[in-house]
């Protein structure tokens, strides 16, 4: 008998939306799967009429209701009530390919590893987006997959599938944007190797209101906070150096772009504030911009005019977008 994948699926206030993403996991090729929903605390009825209903159709759906807690504490929570050797992460509004678990267990099986990793498609508007796009199937070993990790690859932990034995020390930040990123880190750092096929076999709706649609405010200083940590932690290992700098770099001057992008809608104080961090940490950090060889092109310019005339790129920037939406 093969071995047995709990997929962890933590729900709020879904909707409708969860039935789709529940029968793309219960429609899996790969026959041994549990499916464990935790309710975050939800109050939608639709979402707990929906739960309810598909745990009493469903043999192997198991359903636990917790006070909301968000994302990462519904995973920790999911990881502690699961009984598989292998766990999946699906997130409750996105759907996945009927041979994503059966590709990802063959994986496993065939380059003897703990993780395995798919691709994944972004769809928005009616537009897809493939990510990982560049990168070959193939089995990466340590150095190369925090290589590729660092210059943002393999972030969500919803293209993955884990060996259980991997979580004995490592969870979700609770209470984190972001968390993602600090969860696979863990995970990853002290991995002999991994798999990884280019197929986008998970398919994640980007919609309004998410993390990555939603207005920028400083709660997501936590990505800052977390790649500064890593960057001290690999400040020892001259090899990947670089790349450690480059995703630091790189989330400051996301967040700067961003949180124009959210001045340029509406008059937020904190948007306002966290451009002048992240701007601030540029400026900082001016040395590290000019020496890292893996900030190229558009990214490579912006960084600059952030790090040394940070007010005039604001101006210039806000003044466009909302020209833009007058057109």
């Amino acid at each position: 008998m093969s071995d047995l994948i709990s997929v962890i699926i933590p729900i709020y206030n879904t909707g409708d939306l969860l039935s789709g993403c529940v029968s793309s996991v219960l429609n899996q090729e790969y026959p041994y799967i549990e499916i464990v929903l935790v309710d975050d605390g939800s109050t939608d009825e639709v979402t707990l009429t929906l739960c309810n209903r598909i745990v009493k159709e469903h043999d192997n759906v198991i359903l636990h209701h917790k006070p909301n807690g968000g994302s990462a504490s519904a995973r920790n929570f999911g990881i502690e009530h699961s009984h598989g050797k292998y766990i999946g992460f699906v997130d409750s509004d996105d759907i996945i390919d009927k041979t994503m678990y059966s590709t990802l267990y063959s994986l496993i099986k065939k380059d003897n590893v703990q993780v395995s990793i798919c691709g994944i498609s972004t769809e928005s508007n009616g537009k897809v987006e493939l990510n990982d796009a560049q990168l070959p199937s193939d089995c990466y070993n340590n150095h190369d997959l925090l290589h590729h990790f660092f210059l943002g690859h393999w972030h969500s932990t919803c293209t993955c599938l884990y060996d259980i034995s991997l979580f004995d020390n490592v969870r979700f930040p609770e209470g984190e944007v972001n968390e993602d990123y600090m969860f696979n880190y863990f995970i990853f750092k002290n991995l002999e190797k991994l798999s990884f096929i280019n197929e986008p076999l998970y398919h994640y709706l980007r919609r309004a209101g998410s993390n990555t649609s939603s207005p920028k405010s400083l709660r997501f200083l936590d990505w800052i906070k977390h790649t500064k940590q890593i960057l001290e932690e690999m400040s020892h290992d001259t090899s990947l150096r670089q790349e450690s700098e480059y995703q630091y770099l790189y989330s400051n001057i996301i967040l700067a772009n961003s949180s124009l992008l959210t001045l340029s809608r509406i008059d937020s104080n904190e948007a306002a504030e966290l451009y002048k961090i992240v701007t601030n940490n540029l400026s900082k950090d001016r040395e590290m911009l000019k020496r890292n060889t893996f900030l190229k092109g558009r990214n490579r310019y912006l960084s600059f005019f952030m790090a040394y005339t940070s007010n005039f790129y604001k101006a210039v920037v806000l003044s466009a977008l909302k020209l833009k939406r007058k057109l």
